[in-house]
C-alpha cells in the first residue's frame, strides 16, 4: 500500500524543552491511524506538525512524497483537512457557512461559490448528517452537531487526509460512538485516510486499523491494533499493569488497567477473607475494587491466562488455577473448594457457564450446605446467555437460590453489605 504521509527524523522542541526526538512515522493511504501515548508524549505536537501549523526544528514531513513545506496553502487544503481539539467558533455564522468555508481551496480568486459548490457543501453536509442544521447558528448547537459540522467542512475541502485532535475529548459516550463511526464510515466509502489522536485507548483498539503508540517524544511502536495494544507495549508507555482482552459482544480488544494507587499507598486492610468465583473476565472489575477496599481475596478456579487469573496474579492473590482452555480438574477443584472453605464469604460472579467450569457451581453448593454465606454479584442481572450447558447451569443456579445464595445487582450494593 502506498504512503500517504512520512514523517522523517523530525524533531521539535518548545524552548528548552524536547517534545519529538528525532521520529520517522510512515501512514499508509486509506487507514484509519490513531495516535495514542501518556499527556506530554507529543500526540498533538506530531499531529501539528503533520498538518503544518508547527514547524520542525530538524527532519521534515512528505505527503505523496513531496516534502510539506513545498505545497502551497491552497494545494495542501485540498490534500489534507484539520479538525481541531476546540470547535469553538468566533463568529456565529450558520452551520451551512462554516461548511461551505472548506470550499475556499478550490475557488479562484475573486470569484464566488458555484452550483458545484453547494452540491459537494450538501452532500458532505449529508452524510454527517448536519443538513437539517444548515439555518441553524454553529454556536448555538451542540458539541456533538458542531463536531459533525467541522468534519462537513473537512469533507467539503474534498481533500483525502483528515487529521483529529482528540475528537472526543468533550463529548458523552453516545456522541464519541456517533463521531468514530462517522469517521470509519468515511474512510470506507470516501476512501479518506484519518488520522486521530484519542486519550480512549477501548475507543482506539476499537476503530483503528494501525495505531501508533508514543512515549516522552518517542515511537514505541507502530503497526496494527493487534500488533501495537499489547500489555507489554502498553506497560512501556503508562506504567501501570493493564489486561488485554477481548469485547465478548464485539470482538475487538479492550484494556482494563489496574489501579497502581495500591502501589503507592498502603490499604486499610479489613479483616475479612473473601473468595471470588470468577473467570472469563467476568471478575475483574469487582476483584480490583474489594482489593482497594482492603479485603484479602482469593479467586478460582480460573483458567491460566484468563483476564481475572491475570489480575489475581498481578495482585498477587490465593488462586486455584487450571491449565488454558481445560476442564477444571479434580485437583483444582479440590484447591478451590479449599480456598472457598477458608474464606469468611464467597461471592459468585456471573461466569459464563459451560462443562469445563461447571464444578465451580459445585464448589458454591458445598459451601452452601455447609452454612457459608455466598452472594451472587449479578451485573448483568441475567445469565441465560452465559448458559452454555444446555440448561444444566441454570439448573444448578435455581438451586443454589434455593441453599439461600443472595442476588446482589450493583457492585456498590455488595460493598455496603460485605461491610456490614
Amino acid at each position: 500500500m502506498k504512503k500517504s504521509i512520512e514523517v522523517k527524523d523530525i524533531a521539535f522542541k518548545y524552548n528548552d524543552e524536547m517534545i519529538l526526538k528525532k521520529l520517522n512515522v510512515a501512514i499508509k493511504e486509506n487507514t484509519f491511524i490513531s495516535i495514542i501515548g501518556p499527556n506530554g508524549s507529543g500526540k498533538s505536537t506530531l499531529l501539528k506538525t503533520i498538518a503544518r501549523n508547527l514547524l520542525p526544528q530538524e527532519g521534515a514531513v512528505f505527503l505523496k512524497e513531496k516534502n510539506l513545506q513545498s505545497y502551497s496553502a491552497k494545494d495542501l487544503a485540498k490534500e489534507m483537512a484539520v479538525v481541531p481539539q476546540t470547535t469553538e467558533v468566533n463568529y456565529n455564522f450558520t452551520v451551512e457557512d462554516i461548511v461551505l468555508m472548506g470550499r475556499h481551496p478550490h475557488i479562484k480568486r475573486f470569484k464566488r461559490e458555484g452550483v458545484k459548490d453547494f452540491e459537494i457543501v450538501k452532500e458532505a453536509m449529508e452524510l454527517t448528517n448536519t443538513w437539517h442544521l444548515r439555518d441553524r447558528f454553529i454556536n448555538e448547537i451542540s458539541g456533538g452537531e458542531r463536531q459533525r459540522a467541522i468534519i462537513a467542512r473537512a469533507l467539503a475541502q474534498e481533500s483525502k487526509i483528515i487529521l483529529l485532535d482528540e475528537p472526543t475529548s468533550a463529548l458523552d459516550i453516545h456522541h464519541q460512538i456517533e463521531i468514530l463511526d462517522l469517521l470509519k464510515e468515511l474512510k470506507e466509502e470516501k476512501d479518506v485516510t484519518i488520522v486521530a489522536v484519542l486519550h480512549d485507548l477501548n475507543l482506539a483498539a476499537r476503530y483503528s486499523e494501525e495505531i501508533l503508540l508514543l512515549y516522552e517524544g518517542e515511537v514505541v511502536t507502530i503497526g496494527s491494533t493487534e500488533e501495537v495494544i499489547t500489555v507489554e507495549n502498553l506497560k512501556k508507555a503508562y506504567n501501570i499493569d493493564m489486561i488485554v482482552e477481548r469485547n465478548v459482544y464485539t470482538g475487538d480488544l479492550q484494556v482494563f488497567p489496574i489501579s497502581a494507587k495500591n502501589k503507592l499507598n498502603k490499604r486499610c486492610k479489613k479483616s475479612k477473607l473473601l473468595h471470588i468465583v470468577c473467570g472469563g473476565g467476568v471478575g475483574k472489575d469487582i476483584i480490583q475494587s474489594l482489593y482497594e477496599e482492603g479485603y484479602d481475596l482469593s479467586i478460582g478456579v480460573v483458567n491460566i491466562g484468563d483476564s481475572d487469573w491475570e489480575i489475581g496474579r498481578i495482585l498477587n492473590l490465593k488462586i486455584a488455577e487450571e491449565s488454558p482452555f481445560s476442564e477444571i480438574s479434580e485437583e483444582a477443584m479440590k484447591k478451590g473448594s479449599q480456598l472457598a472453605t477458608e474464606a469468611d464469604a464467597i461471592i459468585l460472579t456471573s461466569i459464563p457457564i459451560g462443562k469445563g467450569n461447571l464444578k465451580n457451581l459445585q464448589i458454591v453448593k458445598e459451601q452452601l450446605e455447609q452454612g457459608k454465606t455466598v452472594y451472587f454479584y449479578n451485573e448483568y442481572k441475567h445469565v441465560t446467555k452465559f448458559d452454555y450447558t444446555n440448561g444444566d447451569g441454570i439448573k444448578m443456579l435455581e438451586h443454589l437460590k434455593y441453599l439461600g445464595l443472595l442476588t446482589l445487582n450493583c457492585k456498590a450494593e455488595l460493598i455496603k453489605v460485605l461491610k456490614g
